[in-house]
């Protein structure tokens, strides 16, 4: 789960007006030859940021109670697994050009992403103990296997052996919420894998990316309704992600951007086809493909739109607000009982009732920026040097 400047940090280059306006445009030398084709976009997409913020609320509401009976929850773990995508190809892109390695990758990953995890297990435990001395139960689990495999993100090694419908059901889960990690995790070594291949053979690491769509493609075919938690069951969402990136900053030609948007087409039009054959009730891996493959096109769709965004109030407001995702998306379910003490209290003094889920979430936003600051932002990579602007 990425955090809201995960793109300016992995991508690591800004794009400027100018590449902005770009879209076929090819560069002539002096005898006016081509020499080669120019990308349609920078790297840096700052809607993706507003997403992310926006998923992690949604994330957010469901666990309140108030989804409506949508699936909301886990549609908007769904986005945050495209935007992964999205970032970690445009990491991964930045460490080659940068001459940086996969050991160099995982490192700056697992500074990015493991000590903020760290600390919001331990916020876990001390709110468990809080809870556990107000005689509200043990919610704290004696086994040294589920300790240790909560500490290295390894709770999928338990559903392997006892598969679930949802991964979120995983018992050795301390907080349900971070089932999502464990497949992230994964991503993040596959990648840094696909990385030591691209460099080895020096070739891109897109083919890599795509091949391992056909396992998973497989995969899923035959455990639409089951969650084993191993890596090529969200692979399909991970790699669309990256299949974006690539679609939007490294291809060059019509005819591939074209044939991109076209397999995206075609793989919402068979899930919508295919969303009937899973009975209700579990997950869907066909109702997952279509939130997949929608946001991936929407993302391609208003990539144009960025610049005129990021300028905007909202675009600052939503990117504000996705500067906090990965940290709320850590903490809100260590607060849920909390945040509902407050909001009875400020609603016995007089709030009005109805003002209780606001006063809720923005008890859990509060929390999140504090542990942003102090947990999360610490551990920030430096971005690296810029490639040379096109001009």
């Amino acid at each position: 789960m990425e955090s809201a400047d995960a793109c300016a940090q992995q991508g690591e280059s800004k794009s400027t007006s100018h590449e902005e306006s770009i879209l076929t445009t090819v560069l002539k030398n002096a005898s006016g030859t081509t020499v080669g084709a120019v990308p349609s976009w920078g790297p840096r997409y700052s809607m993706v940021d507003a997403w992310r913020g926006l998923a992690s609320l949604g994330v957010v509401v469901d666990h309140l109670g108030y989804n409506a009976g949508l699936d909301l929850g886990h549609s908007c773990v769904m986005v945050f697994f495209v935007i992964s995508g999205y970032c970690i190809a445009a990491a991964t892109d930045s460490c080659r050009r940068n001459h940086i390695g996969p050991a160099g990758y995982m490192w700056r990953r697992v500074r990015r992403i493991y000590p903020p995890y760290f600390f919001a297990l331990c916020f876990f435990t001390i709110t468990r103990l809080v809870k556990m001395r107000e005689g509200l139960g043990d919610q704290l689990s004696t086994s040294a296997v589920a300790w240790i495999q909560n500490l290295t993100l390894t709770q999928w090694l338990s559903s392997m052996a006892h598969p679930t419908s949802y991964a979120f059901q995983n018992p050795t889960l301390f907080v349900a919420g971070f089932w999502s990690l464990n497949y992230e995790e994964q991503f993040y070594i596959v990648m840094g894998l696909l990385l030591f291949g691209a460099i080895a053979l020096k070739k891109s690491m897109l083919p890599g990316i795509l091949l391992l769509m056909i396992p998973a493609f497989v995969w899923n075919l035959y455990f639409p309704s089951r969650s084993y938690g191993f890596f090529l069951e969200y692979w399909i969402a991970f790699a669309l992600g990256a299949l974006v990136f690539y679609r939007l900053c490294k291809m060059t030609t019509s005819r591939c951007r074209i044939a991109t948007d076209v397999a995206l087409v075609l793989l919402l039009l068979f899930s919508l086809y295919r969303s009937s054959a899973v009975p209700q009730g579990g997950r869907s891996v066909y109702f997952e493909w279509i939130v997949t493959a929608s946001f991936a096109l929407v993302l391609v769709s208003l990539r144009r739109l960025d610049a005129r965004f990021q300028a905007s109030s909202l675009g600052s407001l939503l990117r504000g607000f996705g500067l906090i995702s990965y940290s709320l998306y850590l903490t809100h379910q260590s607060n849920l009982r909390s945040s509902q003490m407050v909001a009875s209290r400020l609603i016995h003094w007089g709030l009005p009732q109805n003002a209780g889920f606001i006063v809720r979430i923005a008890v859990m936003c509060a929390v999140a920026t504090g542990f942003w600051y102090f947990c999360e932002r610490p551990f920030l990579n430096r971005p690296l040097p810029t490639a040379p602007q096109v001009s």
